[in-house]
């Protein structure tokens, strides 16, 4: 059962009819020759061919990132912002992660540090790794866009909201039946409302566009090679299932591509394109609608507030740095292997009132002990950044 609000509090759910065929057949094409033709250049209406990215860095360039690379290569990245990742990496005893920070205005890359099982390696931020729940972002967006939902709809699912078996993916109500609102599911990352939002409420397609709308299959970097995210195509309504909610290793997001998603919800759905050679051409490409983007980055904030990643981010209120900072995000954890660990998600946004934001895409891979985990890790950059953006501000006032 499903209530839409406000538009029909009473109105009854309706299953998708089943299909014969899949439209995925029509979508492999557009996926070869129509993904570069969708952008709004700089915020401003029309359309422009976006051309084949063409590398000017090599990886060999971006191993590691000191001061003396940034001033070599002509980078967008901080220094500061860079150390500080470093230094809190080696000071938490990182076994695997990669960190992307991104100006959510302009699309600067303004940090970007990796760190395998071989030492510093900030080219592994440009590989792609198992998206896990980041993949409800797109799921979200695709049923408030092509569903018609809101943060406000309200679904029921029983059972675990962390588990997904197939008697979980029928509408009942029984007295082991619960409701939920889309922004609580969103905000607990519920993967059994996910899951039904693609089998029963949506289906594949909606899916698949809104994924290709976001930048999956293409390279977010133009100045360099890096992996574009993918998932998979399902083959049936479990796996449908599996792709909505997260709950699979095929879908792989990279740091950098999982950071310009996000900053579409900061930008009234606008998706910058990043950049980090400085002077680079930026764009930026409508994916989904101010209203979407609005319920997109409330939903975000709610899990700070009393979702996932809540228990780090509730002494924001009391420090003097983040208490005036808007923070959203969204969190995502699965088992892998190459290497071994459980991927450990923080995708998120921070802004001020100022109009200063960035966009964070966060991945440690925990092993059997850990010192820091990514929303940890990522309420210290959000803190660093702030701080020292109030240090300037006040010197130069």
């Amino acid at each position: 059962m499903i209530r839409q609000f406000p538009i029909d509090e009473h109105a009854s759910p309706k299953r998708r009819r089943p299909r014969r065929f899949r439209l995925r057949y029509l979508l492999l094409p557009l996926l070869l020759i129509g993904i570069s033709f969708i952008s709004l250049p700089d915020g401003k209406g029309g359309s422009e061919v976006i051309p084949a990215a063409q590398s000017t860095l090599s990886r060999g360039d971006l191993g590691r990132i000191d001061r003396e690379t940034i001033e070599r290569c002509n980078l967008t990245i901080r220094p500061d912002m860079q150390q500080f990742i470093a230094g809190t990496a080696e000071r938490y005893k990182m076994y695997y992660g990669t960190i992307v920070v991104m100006d959510a205005r302009t699309g600067d890359i303004l940090a970007m540090y990796g760190r395998g099982t071989q030492g510093e390696d900030c080219t592994l931020c440009l590989e792609a790794n198992h998206a896990a729940s980041v993949f409800k972002i797109v799921t979200a967006v695709a049923a408030m866009e092509q569903g018609g939902y809101t943060g406000n709809s309200v679904f029921t699912y029983t059972g675990s909201a962390h588990t997904l078996y197939r008697h979980q993916l029928v509408n009942r109500n029984d007295r082991w039946t619960a409701d939920v609102t889309l922004a609580d599911a969103f905000a607990h990352s519920n993967n059994v409302v996910f899951a039904k939002i693609g089998t029963i409420y949506l289906g594949e397609t909606p899916i698949l566009l809104t994924a290709m709308k976001m930048g999956f299959w293409q390279s977010p970097l133009r100045e360099i090679e890096c992996s574009p995210s993918t998932m998979f195509f399902p083959e049936n309504d479990y796996n449908l299932a599996e792709l909505t909610s997260g709950f699979n290793r095929q879908t792989k997001i990279t740091p950098v591509h999982a950071a310009q998603m996000v900053s579409a919800a900061v930008n009234n759905g606008q998706m910058v394109t990043p950049r980090i050679i400085r002077g680079g051409h930026v764009e930026k490409v409508s994916v989904m609608s101010e209203n979407t983007a609005h319920h997109l980055a409330s939903m975000m904030e709610r899990t700070i507030r009393c979702g996932t990643v809540s228990k780090e981010f509730r002494n924001c209120r009391s420090d003097r740095v983040l208490r005036d900072i808007t923070i959203g995000a969204k969190s995502g954890s699965i088992d892998g292997d190459e290497p071994m660990g459980r991927r450990n998600w923080f995708v998120g946004f921070a802004r001020n009132d100022a109009g200063d934001a960035i966009a964070i895409g966060c991945l440690l891979v925990l092993d059997a002990r850990y010192w820091i985990q990514a929303d940890t890790l990522s309420r210290l950059i959000i803190r660093h950044y702030f701080s020292s953006r109030s240090a300037s501000v006040a010197q130069n006032n």
